[in-house]
């Protein structure tokens, strides 16, 4: 009897056939995703992998339930690197394997994170509604060169912006719970105590998982010793930041501009942040492109082959 591959994603396979036909072609059923879209309910997720060998899944809750309920499961492949969605410890207590696609997500989100610095420092919006306007209005604008990145966790992302942000001539201060003194010396990079990096960042990009360290680490208190106004981006989790706190410190000018990428929960329409003139919010897209997305397929799928046909 060939073993069972549950889609909770709500778009594994929407660009191409190679993920779905990489799982076939090594003998796996393929139980698709029949409601298409994200599953935000328990009982849904459960319909789908109650039988299953392995899930493949985003970000919707892959929860103790759901690993109860599904007693054949061997692996959890996420398309993604968080793992704040998986019960991760319960599910290795059981056994199973969380896999995720390290090595595809890094440049799509360093994408991101540049084209907000680039667009704020050089206020493209306010200048491009401007002139829809019918106006010819010049914005004096920053430059980005020679200025002061601040990366909190210097990770796999947080390593491909840093090439990336010195392309433009930045210079890169970081902070992270385990020193990375050998990136140091191949980067040129300088490492700082977090409220240094908060004191001396003109920007400060999050890329820490989510934890009980992590939640609410950029809270007013910690925004409040951000002592050149910086820009703030978090593409990371949303409540590594406490959005109440970054709404009255963008109010009070201890930030000057902030770009939001994710949130305390999702969907979210009504953010704390909407309406806010000073700020950014984008639908969770640091990944959100045709070809990574067939690329995070592809790597789930070997994922759960690799691990399936050990």
């Amino acid at each position: 009897m060939s073993k069972k591959v549950a889609i909770t994603s709500e778009f594994f396979g929407k660009f191409s056939n190679e993920a779905f036909n990489i799982l076939e072609e090594n003998g796996l059923e393929v139980i698709p995703n029949r409601y298409d879209k994200y599953l935000d309910k328990e009982e849904e997720i459960i319909s789908l992998t109650k039988d299953a060998n392995a899930v493949i899944c985003d970000l919707e809750k892959i929860s103790k339930n759901v690993i109860d309920q599904s007693p054949n499961l061997e692996i959890i492949a996420r398309r993604g690197v968080g793992t704040d969605s998986v019960a991760v410890e319960y599910a290795e207590e059981k056994g199973i394997k969380v896999a995720r696609t390290l090595g595809v997500v890094e440049k799509p989100v360093a994408e991101l994170v540049m084209s907000y610095i680039l667009n704020i420092s050089r206020q493209i919006m306010p200048l491009n509604k401007s002139m829809h306007q019918g106006n010819w209005n010049k914005i004096l604008a920053h430059s980005i060169d020679g200025k002061k990145l601040g990366i909190i966790g210097m990770g796999n992302i947080g390593e491909e912006i840093t090439r990336k942000a010195q392309a433009f001539d930045m210079e890169i201060i970081y902070y992270d719970v385990d020193r990375k003194k050998s990136l140091e010396e191949e980067l040129g990079i300088e490492y700082q105590e977090l409220d240094q990096l908060f004191e001396n960042a003109d920007v400060i990009t999050l890329h820490v998982p989510l934890n009980e360290h992590t939640e609410n680490l950029i809270d007013y208190e910690a925004m409040s010793k951000m002592t050149k106004s910086p820009i703030l981006i978090n593409t990371a989790r949303g409540p590594v930041v406490n959005n109440e706190d970054l709404k009255r410190a963008l109010e009070e000018g201890l930030i000057s501009y902030a770009a939001v990428d994710v949130f305390d929960e999702e969907p979210k329409t009504n953010s704390v942040l909407k309406d806010t003139e000073n700020v950014i919010l984008t639908p969770h897209v640091g990944t959100f492109t045709e070809e990574i997305f067939i690329k995070m397929d592809v790597l789930a799928a070997k994922n759960v082959v690799e691990y399936l046909k050990r």
